[in-house]
């Protein structure tokens, strides 16, 4: 068992020994430090060389001056003794031999836990052979637990290089183990998978569980040794959020990270802090939205695209945050601060346009101009909001800025230490949401009656657990190398959560176990975890029914017989589900050709309307024209019309211009226009009307469809295709 395991099972112990209301907690993980006091036993007692030693064994953030603030409590705790005194100045004597570890109430807990963890771990993946001894298991929970989201300081070896020490100090480092190395990656995975099962399954030991990570909470944030822990009054702080962090708390990020950020924001907003954002992190929502939300389905990725495949948020609800961020950060309750770089330049001065530009051009951890814009702009404006007000405590600076990004907050502290713009005892403009937390843990009344809440554990392991972009292009490269034809499966499988988990697990979200000979195996995965979770609801309520079955009469088991049957027929249409989705696209091309058949009987029965509309048109002509054939005839054999002045010359004009018309045309050779010509005419008119009404004009080419004395035939050719 590492030395990092048990002495967070020696502090484990130490937190259960305290009362509630007993707020010095701090003393607890005094036995986080024996390792680097038992190396120095005899020794005068170095600050320095104790500095030293945590950031070598645990990677904290630990100075000099902290060491020297707990020197009471070490002298206190016996693990000093004073040798000499000088007026104020005493100097001690180190006084601490290695003790046998004795066993801890959660030894019990622990023990049921690792059964557990050791039947869980080989049946998590059916890909990847993952064996770890029992010893080793308890190492990577237990690390796993007491180092969640952990901030990841400077390299200690640079700091040795700034230093100078004696040979003896230079011993007592090299002997400390180093403790401080990350899980590897297939670890952590584990870990967190199998704390999110406690979580679900394991109720009782979720306390035992919290615990331990609250170890973790203590032990991160070492900057609260210099003040007294104790329950925040009214506050006058202003804490401007993160994009991230903003849409985790507008629920789009899903629901565990909603509780874990609201959890931390309410315990602040109830001692006096107040939330905002700047506008350029309401420009930031909105680019990050749309920029998802414009990608194809199978290219989405973050926390935004999970949460909508889990269903937790609605594509509609983050479309509507996208075009108004503001309208949606007021509604939750957080305000958008009106300021922008250009504004109050009487602040300048505390962070000048100078600074501002060296700084943007510094920032490594991001190639595009916008978030390297936001971020500069985020550390100018609060440096400047803080109006030269800095604090080793976070609740007298005034304004904060809190991310989820350790590069941005190891960054801003390093450029405002060697811009001399900040002192190494005082608090950073920007933290990260870990410290935030522990902060809100530690000064706003939670105490040690409240561990770290189940939300806040489950929130940690869904960052871990989320499925990594280059496991799934690996697959898909994969798939596209050897079986093209698996790829539209393999996109609608992605767009479901289930499947992604599977991936995830038969990985340990390592693309480096992607194999053209495993991608086959891994599609399989996927696609029986879409229907897993029916299935295993579908078997829960099919046992249910068998043991109502027991208690019903003979008669009612007939009837219950064939209801099982037809169960059992939707489990096999359950299980062809794969199949389904890969006939979905042959659907779709039936839909349209249903559309399109629909459409084409619209347009014939237009056309046949439009017809015997002209129809009468045709034969009021052709009744005209028979009756003045008729008057003529008549006239010639009997001349009654001439007798009639009126009419004599109305007959004779219209003749007139009728043998005028066909004389010109044909000296021209030009074609006549007849009775036919102008029923197709009319018809053309009519047919595009109705067209329009009906609202199918786009969809018929009027130069392609026939007029013949009126009717109408409408071609194939001529109805468009969509």
């Amino acid at each position: 068992m590492s030395g990092v395991t048990r002495r967070a099972l020696r502090v484990y112990a130490a937190l259960s020994e305290l009362q509630p209301g007993q707020q010095d907690v701090l003393d607890a993980i005094l036995p986080f430090f024996e390792p680097i006091l038992e190396k120095m036993n005899g020794r005068f007692f170095d600050p320095r060389l104790l500095a030293l030693g945590v950031r070598k064994v645990y990677r904290w953030r630990f100075t000099t001056d902290i060491a020297n603030t707990l020197t009471p409590r070490l002298l206190k705790a016996g693990y000093l003794k004073e040798a000499a005194r000088k007026g104020q100045q005493a100097a001690y004597i180190v006084t601490y031999e290695s003790k046998a570890t004795d066993e801890v109430g959660i030894d019990r807990v622990l023990k049921e836990i690792i059964d557990e963890f050791e039947t869980f771990s080989p049946h998590l993946s059916e890909l990847l052979n993952y064996k770890r001894t029992r010893q080793d298991l308890t190492d990577i929970l237990i690390r796993f637990l007491v180092s969640l989201d952990a901030y990841n300081p400077a390299s200690f070896s640079n700091e040795l290089a700034r230093l100078k020490l004696d040979n003896d100090d230079t011993r007592i480092l090299a002997e400390l183990e180093e403790g401080g190395e990350p899980l590897p990656s297939d670890d952590r995975y584990m870990a967190a998978r199998f704390v999110q099962h406690i979580c679900e399954k394991r109720a009782d030991a979720v306390p035992n569980l919290a615990q331990l990570a609250s170890i973790g909470l203590l032990t991160e944030v070492v900057e609260d040794f210099v003040r007294p822990v104790g329950i925040e009054g009214r506050v006058n702080l202003t804490v401007a959020v993160d994009a991230p962090l903003a849409l985790d708390f507008l629920g789009c990020s899903g629901t565990v990270l909603k509780e874990d950020v609201r959890m931390i924001f309410d315990a602040l907003k109830g001692i006096g802090c107040n939330l905002v954002v700047f506008p350029v992190t309401c420009d930031e929502i909105r680019r990050n939205l749309t920029s998802m939300l414009s990608l194809p389905d199978v290219r989405r990725h973050g926390y935004t695209h999970e949460a909508i495949l889990k269903r937790e948020v609605m594509p509609e609800y983050v479309q509507a945050v996208a075009n108004d961020p503001q309208r949606a950060l007021d509604r939750a309750g957080i305000t958008v601060l009106p300021i922008d770089l250009k504004q109050r330049p009487d602040t300048h001065r505390y962070f000048t346009d100078a600074l501002y530009e060296d700084y943007f051009s510094s920032i490594n951890w991001v190639h595009d101009v916008a978030p390297r814009e936001h971020d500069a702009a985020s550390l100018a404006l609060t440096m400047r909001l803080r109006t030269g007000r800095h604090s080793g405590d976070i609740f007298q600076c005034g304004y904060i800025f809190v991310t989820r990004n350790p590069r941005f907050v190891q960054h801003s502290r390093q450029y405002c230490l060697a811009s001399r713009l900040l002192y190494e005892t005082q608090e950073n403009p920007v933290i990260h949401q870990r410290e935030l937390a522990t902060v809100a843990w530690l000064r706003t009344g939670l105490g040690v009656a409240e561990r770290i809440p189940r939300g806040q554990l489950l929130a940690a392991c869904e960052r871990v657990l989320r499925v990594r972009g280059e496991v799934r292009d690996a697959v898909a490269e994969r798939l596209k190398e050897f079986t093209p034809e698996k790829m539209e499966e393999f996109e609608l499988l992605i767009s479901d959560h289930r499947s992604l988990r599977r991936l995830a697990d038969q990985t340990l979200n390592n693309e480096k176990v992607v194999t053209a000979d495993n991608a086959a195996e891994l599609l399989e995965a996927m696609r029986q975890a879409t229907i897993a979770e029916e299935k295993k609801a579908f078997d829960a309520q099919l046992a249910a029914q068998e043991a109502e079955h027991l208690r019903l009469d003979a008669a009612q088991r007939a009837e219950h017989l064939r209801v099982e049957e037809e169960r059992a027929a939707e489990a096999e249409s359950l299980r062809a589900s794969a199949e389904i989705i890969a006939l979905q696209r042959d659907s779709a091309l039936n839909a349209a050709m249903s559309l399109r058949t629909s459409r084409e009987a619209s347009v014939h029965a237009i056309a046949k309307w439009t017809t015997r509309t002209v129809r009468i048109f045709d034969l009021i002509g052709t009744v005209t024209i028979l009756l003045f054939a008729g008057g003529a005839v008549l006239n010639y054999f009997s001349g009654w019309l001439t007798k009639s002045s009126p009419l004599s010359i109305v007959f004779g004009v219209l003749l007139g211009l009728f043998g005028i018309y066909h004389g010109v045309m044909n000296a021209l050779e030009r074609p006549k226009i007849g009775l036919a010509s102008l029923l197709d005419g009319l018809a053309r008119i009519f047919l595009r009307r109705r067209l329009e009404r009906a609202g199918l004009a786009e969809a018929v080419n009027l130069e392609a469809v026939k007029f013949s004395n009126g009717r109408i035939s409408v071609p194939p050719a001529a109805i468009k295709a969509d």
